[in-house]
């Protein structure tokens, strides 16, 4: 099992437990942040902790408004064409590095 942390209010520094879920078989998991709890747009950090060891990652997430174009990418080139964003594969587009460079 897995509880998912959200800094609602990044200056506090207060972590607020949003919910808990389990792994799948290859150690992912999906979570949707419930309508009553929905984020103003901003950028909240995230820390998803392993209740058995306390490990835990962290992440940030963006609340864009409604419609908001984006481009999705990582700067150390850790993130590749396995890894599901919205349950599918994204694509990769040629020309995408030189974008953000």
């Amino acid at each position: 099992q897995v509880d998912i942390y959200i800094m609602t209010q990044p200056l506090s520094g207060k972590w607020l437990h949003f919910g808990t879920e389990v792994t799948s078989g290859s150690g992912r998991l999906s979570f949707t942040i419930p309508p009553d709890r929905a984020l103003p747009i901003g950028i909240y950090p995230v820390r998803m902790v392993v209740r058995g060891d306390h490990s835990y990652a962290e992440a940030y997430l963006t609340v864009v408004a409604p419609g908001t174009e984006s481009v999705v990418f990582s700067i150390d080139g850790s993130f590749t064409a396995s890894v599901s964003i919205m349950g599918s594969d994204p694509k990769v587009r040629a020309g995408a590095v030189d974008v953000v460079r």
